[in-house]
């Protein structure tokens, strides 16, 4: 029995050995490997009762994404999880993979919390992807983020497929986004936090912090987020001894005109996650601040978020159940938020003097910042935004099951909806297209479509057998909105989804229609006063043969009723 006891704690020591060895590495300027970040979670899972490290999902390089559970009730099903009443948090690392600070400050938490045993009336489960973007972190080299103090080497920005994994959340083109949709739909987290490295300018700060934009946060738990809870995080990051400011998004050139809250919109992990009521964070640690001062700052924000969740669980529970009970309730919902500047919050903040020189390069002026000289200005924050648009929120929508990518996409955020057992003629409310502009290059995989309008209509729409009806009384009413409205700015529209229906699929021959078009005007007064009138206004149009035959043609019942409708219809 002794032996056995000496040869436990022999292995014990060992495994504690090779994962404090890991978590040491960042202060050597270095970030693990893909497979060494993976032993090290799994030699936690096998040491300690409280751990697991389960296999979530494939990303794009093939290779799997982890999910690192610690649980101090040893539960580890997510069903049961929110049966007991335990707040969740998710943290997410490697988006980027060449901003590691949070790979190697997770690692070092995630073994931490595990070390410190049972902690007394513990109520929430910490949940860690270790690596988020593998084909990111397996394309390692020295060199990618030139902008950047550290580490030797590091990961790559866009993934297996080149794509920027922060840009694909609702599009969900990366089986990596496919995978996180059923890690953060199991689990349903109440906070979720994403780790980076910031882009841009220089100033003192080692850590600042994108919230999600209070404008789109629930308005029940505003309140909780943006004042209980991140007030907390910021004081905590100041008495470990850290500088933390709001994310250096400027509203003007300088500093004293100004910082604007990020607004995340789906595309992004917080906006994502914001659908559905996750409070959510980016910490962005200093680029330009040495590698091991980046992990220990990201390191003392993870802990805190983790912390003020276990001490604050029932009312980080009560404050997430009370905002789904909400969302079920809307009757009008707000779409493509903009800055209101007429209204602002006031921020201390402290910035290196930014100054010009000559550059030695170009000879042209390039912007320099002064490190020894700090200033300390009050400066406007500006935290509101509004709605361009109101969304009246129908009873139903309609989804053909033609549209079989969007069907995976609302059953990969678990959306409810029964589907027709019989073909059924209804009558819907539906929108054409009248306007939208497109990118002129491929962003993120696809020719992004904005700036769209439509005009509604009411038809009887004969529906199928196996089409989709969803209801907009159940949790995820954000997301159904925010990817089914057409004019919304993520939505599945505005990222190519539908482009077949912009096609038109039938036209005409001059020479036969021109005599029906004679007839169709002749039968349809009020049409040919309009033709008459727009030849009139129109030199242009009074010239073109093929115009006048087509403008005809598309007030006929020869056009198309289906080209540029829009292929999901609202039930009111």
């Amino acid at each position: 029995m002794k032996i056995t006891s000496i040869i436990i704690a022999f292995i014990f020591t060992l495994s504690l050995s090779f994962a404090s060895e890991l978590t040491e590495l960042y202060k050597k300027n270095q970030t693990p490997t893909y497979t060494e970040l993976i032993a090290h979670y799994q030699q936690l899972a096998d040491t300690y009762e409280s751990a697991r490290l389960i296999e979530y999902g494939k990303s794009d390089s093939g290779e799997p994404i982890y999910l690192f559970v610690i649980s101090h009730s040893c539960i580890f099903d997510a069903d049961s999880i929110q049966a007991e009443g335990l707040a969740t948090v998710l943290i997410n690392n490697a988006i980027h993979p060449g901003e590691p600070c949070g790979v190697d400050a997770s690692a070092k938490l995630a073994e931490d919390l595990l070390a410190e045993g049972v902690i007394p009336n513990t109520r929430g489960v910490t949940c860690i992807i270790p690596a988020y973007n593998v084909g990111g972190m397996l394309n390692r080299g020295c060199c990618s983020r030139a902008n950047q103090d550290g580490p030797e080497e590091y990961g790559f920005r866009g993934n297996a497929k080149n794509l920027d994994l922060n840009r694909d959340f609702i599009k969900a083109d990366a089986e990596n986004t496919k995978t996180f949709y059923k890690i953060y739909q199991d689990w349903k987290p109440q906070i979720f936090v994403d780790a980076h490295s910031t882009n841009g300018a220089d100033y003192p700060a080692e850590m600042t912090l994108i919230n999600t934009a209070r404008s789109r946060v629930e308005p029940s738990m505003r309140n909780f987020f943006s004042i209980s809870m991140t007030n907390s995080l910021y004081n905590d990051m100041i008495r470990e001894g850290y500088s933390i400011s709001p994310y250096y998004h400027t509203y003007g050139d300088t500093i004293t005109d100004g910082l604007m809250e990020y607004m995340d919109s789906p595309r992004y992990s917080t906006g994502y996650t914001t659908l559905f009521n996750t409070m959510g964070y980016v910490s962005e640690a200093h680029m330009l601040k040495p590698y091991p001062v980046r992990v220990e700052a990201t390191y003392a924000f993870l802990k805190s978020v983790v912390y003020f969740t276990q001490q604050n669980s029932s009312a980080v529970l009560s404050i997430y159940n009370n905002a789904n009970t909400n969302t079920r309730k809307i009757e009008e919902y707000g779409i493509n938020y903009k800055l209101d500047t007429t209204t602002n919050l006031e921020l201390k903040f402290e910035s290196y003097r930014k100054k010009y020189r000559t550059s030695s390069v170009t000879g042209l002026p390039i912007h320099y910042f002064d490190q020894s000289i700090r200033d300390t200005n009050t400066i406007p924050y500006y935290a509101d935004y509004k709605p361009e648009k109101m969304i009246q929120v129908p009873r139903y929508y309609v989804l053909p099951q033609a549209w079989a990518a969007v069907k995976e996409r609302l059953d990969l955020s678990q959306i409810e909806y029964r589907t027709l057992a019989k073909d059924t003629t209804m009558q819907v409310e539906l929108y054409y297209i009248s306007k939208y502009e497109t990118s002129e290059r491929p962003y993120e995989g696809h020719y992004f479509h904005y700036n769209t309008e439509v005009i509604k209509d009411t038809q009887e729409i004969t529906l199928r057998a196996g089409d989709m009806i969803i209801p907009t009384d159940q949790d995820g009413i954000r997301y159904i909105i925010e990817s089914l409205e057409p004019e919304a700015e993520d939505s599945f529209f505005s990222w190519g989804f539908f482009d077949s229906m912009l096609q038109q699929k039938e036209w005409f021959s001059d020479y036969v229609f021109e005599p029906k078009a004679e007839k169709i005007l002749a039968e349809n007064p009020k049409l040919k006063a309009d033709f008459e009138q727009k030849k009139r206004d129109d030199k242009e149009f009074a010239s073109n043969s093929w115009a006048m035959l087509y403008y005809i043609y598309t007030n006929s019942k020869y056009y198309e009723i289906t080209h540029n409708r829009y292929p999901v219809f609202r039930v009111m």
